[in-house]
């Protein structure tokens, strides 16, 4: 299995035992998934509040609200892969999991491999699903946003100023986006780039997307105003 199967992957643990959750962690990013780690419900919501996943691992026994819980909760407003990740090898929880929305069940120990495959094809399922319903845009940001995903699967990755100036306009999508928003975001101040350095930016991203992928990048400038991310839904 390639090193770097978990790439675009986005993964968050929740997990109050915190030799398991690290465990987890570390072996999940050694294959380059993006993880970010959680020890209850309250924290898992604050941080799907700032950035969304692409596949939630969940353990069921968690102290404050259950595995069981999350599941309802999440189901009801977002549409993460849920995998989960228990001792238990209960029959009747796994099916119990199954029937609330959980997409698979695996029990621990678990070997890295098939985690990782796991998370693979949910993350895969789940995505197709999603673009099927028209719940998702055609251009989308994953692994914590250091990569950018095209409408046909295709992953090119981003650099640090790719990262923040497509972070914000996604954030802010078919609407206009001053240059001196842009610039601050950038971390500099707005005479900074009076030398067309965010042009330059702009330009260097579009033919970077569009050699790699094939497909050109709906990024356009606004005269006067500065730059517009065209998509079709948010």
């Amino acid at each position: 299995m390639s090193k770097s199967i978990g790439k675009g992957v986005a993964v968050c643990i929740v997990e109050d035992d915190e030799g398991v959750r690290e465990h987890v962690a570390l072996a999940l990013s050694r294959m380059d998934f993006s993880v970010r780690s959680y020890a209850d419900a309250r924290e898992l919501y604050l941080g799907l509040l700032k950035a969304p996943c692409d596949v939630l691992i969940l353990d069921l026994d968690l102290a404050g609200e259950d595995g069981f819980g999350i599941v309802e909760q999440l189901r009801g407003v977002t549409s993460p892969g849920i995998l989960i990740l228990t001792a238990c090898d209960d029959p009747d929880t796994m099916e119990r999991c199954l029937l609330k929305g959980a997409d698979a069940y695996l029990v621990k120990p678990v070997e890295p491999r098939l985690l990782a495959a796991t998370l693979i094809s949910i993350s895969r399922r789940t995505q197709g699903l999603a673009a099927g319903a028209g719940r998702s845009t055609d251009w989308r940001l994953v692994g914590d946003g250091w990569t950018l995903v095209a409408p046909d699967g295709q992953q090119v990755d981003l650099t640090v100023s790719e990262r923040t100036l497509l972070g914000l306009l996604f954030e802010r999508a078919n609407t206009a986006v001053q240059r001196d928003a842009i610039t601050r975001a950038l971390g500099h101040q707005p005479d900074y780039y009076l030398d067309h350095r965010l042009d330059m930016l702009v330009s260097r991203l579009r033919r970077k997307v569009s050699d790699a992928l094939g497909t050109p990048l709906p990024l356009r400038a606004v005269r006067g105003v500065g730059f517009m991310l065209s998509l079709r839904s948010r």
